[in-house]
């Protein structure tokens, strides 16, 4: 295994049935269409397969929310209160599971989260320290919420953040070019798929 494949964890966010697939609840929000666009699925799964046959960590970050919603409180965060008025991301449904076609492996690690940051509420600093991770490749849907929210508080916990841009898509293209030109350079580096793959293969 390289150092590149050993200190590194490739985290795979949000992108489920409900937010990435036509069928999905949220497919009007404008994400099916830019994933679609944009060939994001079948950039994260290339993604996927350069991470496990390196040895790299896999991390999953799914969304989903118990019967009746005892996560949500109120108003509060408004974008993950809709589930609950839409009756939408309930845990072990099809809207919260990963396409096929990059569905998890053996090996990989799937944690569910309730709001827009993959370390708000879950044990991943714990299993990335533990594994001695100190660098993440982001992916997922949407760029200006759980990426931007991800690579914001993992920059603040001391990791060295790589997002990788044609493996993030948003509700449209503006939302995704102003956040990878704007906001996400002042917490980590944006690059492609192709700068992870020359990582891996110095």
């Amino acid at each position: 295994m390289s150092k590149l494949a050993k200190e590194s964890a490739l985290i795979v966010m949000h992108c489920q049935n409900d937010i990435v697939m036509e069928e999905g609840l949220y497919s009007g929000s404008g994400a099916f269409a830019e994933v679609k666009r944009r060939s994001t699925l079948e950039k994260i799964a290339e993604a996927l397969k350069l991470a496990r046959e390196s040895g790299m960590l896999v991390v999953y970050i799914n969304n989903a929310f118990r019967p009746g919603y005892p996560e949500l409180k109120g108003n509060c965060l408004p974008i993950c209160t809709a589930s609950r008025d839409t009756n939408s991301f309930l845990v072990d449904t099809w809207g919260t599971a990963n396409p096929d076609c990059i569905k998890p492996a053996e090996g990989d690690i799937v944690m569910i989260n309730h709001n827009t940051s993959a370390f708000s509420y879950t044990n991943l600093d714990q299993i990335l320290r533990a594994q001695h991770i100190e660098k993440l490749f982001l992916a997922g849907v949407a760029t200006n919420f759980v990426v931007d929210s991800t690579a914001r508080y993992g920059s603040e916990l001391g990791y060295e953040i790589h997002v990788l841009e044609d493996c993030c898509a948003s509700w449209t293209k503006e939302m995704h070019e102003f956040e990878v030109k704007n906001i996400l350079p002042q917490f980590g580096t944006v690059e492609a798929l192709s700068d992870l793959e020359a990582g891996l293969k110095a």
